[in-house]
C-alpha cells in the first residue's frame, strides 16, 4: 500500500485502533479516525501531532446512532472521494456475565455496536471502496473465541459475526476486485479482551502485535481472507 493511501479506521480511539492509527500515520497515510468521544478522539489527534507533525480528520459518531449511518457516506465522500482501506476494530464488551444475566439493553447495545455496525458501514462506503484501484476491508478477531464460552456470553458471538460477515463480504467481492482480510489476533491484556486475559495466550508483547496486524493487512502478496501472526 502506497504512503499516500486514503483509508478509514472505526474504533481509532480503542487500544488496537489507536496504535494502529499512530503506526499508520508515522507512515504518512491519510486517515479518517473514528470514535464516540470527542475527548478520546482529540487526546489522539493531539498525541499524532505531538509526534508526527500531521493531524489527521476526526469523526465522532454513535453507533447506536441510526442518523449516524444516514450521513456517512455523505461526510465520508467530502473529505475524501475513494477509500483504499477500511479497518474496524470497533467492540463493546462490558463484562463477564452469565448470558441470561445480561439486561435487555446490555444486550441490544452490544448487537448495535458488534454486529449491525459492521454490516452498516460496509454497506454505506462500498461505493467509496469501489473507487478505490486496490480497496480492502480489515477485520480482526480473537481466535480462541470462535466457539461458546461460559461468562463470555457476547464477546464470543461477536467473534463468530464477524467471522462471518468478513466471509460472505470477502466471497461476494472477488469480483470487484475488494480484498477482505480477518486477521486473527491473541487476547491481549489491554481493550476489550483484557477481562478474558491470560498470559499463557498472549506470547508476545503489544508493539509487535499491532506491527504484524498492519503488515498483514496490507500484504498483498497474500490475498487470501484469513491471516495468521505467526
Amino acid at each position: 500500500m502506497s504512503e499516500n493511501g486514503k483509508g478509514i479506521i472505526f474504533g481509532a480511539t480503542g487500544f488496537i485502533g489507536s496504535q494502529v492509527a499512530h503506526k499508520m500515520t508515522k507512515k504518512g497515510m491519510k486517515l479518517i479516525l473514528h470514535g464516540k468521544s470527542k475527548k478520546k478522539l482529540e487526546k489522539l489527534d493531539d498525541d499524532l501531532k505531538e509526534k508526527f507533525n500531521l493531524r489527521q480528520t476526526l469523526l465522532q459518531g454513535d453507533l447506536t446512532d441510526k442518523n449516524f449511518f444516514s450521513n456517512l457516506f455523505r461526510i465520508i465522500n467530502s473529505r475524501f472521494d475513494y477509500l483504499d482501506f477500511l479497518m474496524n476494530f470497533v467492540g463493546k464488551f462490558e463484562r463477564l456475565s452469565p448470558l441470561t444475566n445480561l439486561t435487555n439493553d446490555e444486550w441490544e447495545e452490544m448487537v448495535e455496536i458488534n454486529v449491525n455496525s459492521f454490516w452498516k458501514i460496509l454497506k454505506e462506503l462500498e461505493p467509496l471502496l469501489k473507487r478505490s484501484t486496490n480497496p480492502r476491508v480489515i477485520f480482526v478477531i480473537n481466535d480462541d473465541s470462535l466457539i461458546g464460552k461460559p461468562y463470555q456470553n457476547f464477546f464470543n458471538i461477536s467473534q463468530v459475526m464477524k467471522k462471518v460477515i468478513g466471509e460472505i463480504f470477502y466471497e461476494e467481492n472477488k469480483r470487484l476486485k475488494i480484498l477482505t482480510k480477518i486477521i486473527k489476533i491473541p487476547l491481549l491484556n489491554n481493550g476489550i479482551t483484557s477481562k478474558m486475559y491470560t498470559k499463557k495466550e498472549n506470547k508476545e508483547n503489544h508493539d509487535t502485535i499491532i506491527e504484524k496486524v498492519i503488515v498483514n493487512a496490507f500484504d498483498d502478496k497474500n490475498n487470501k481472507l484469513f491471516a495468521n501472526l505467526d
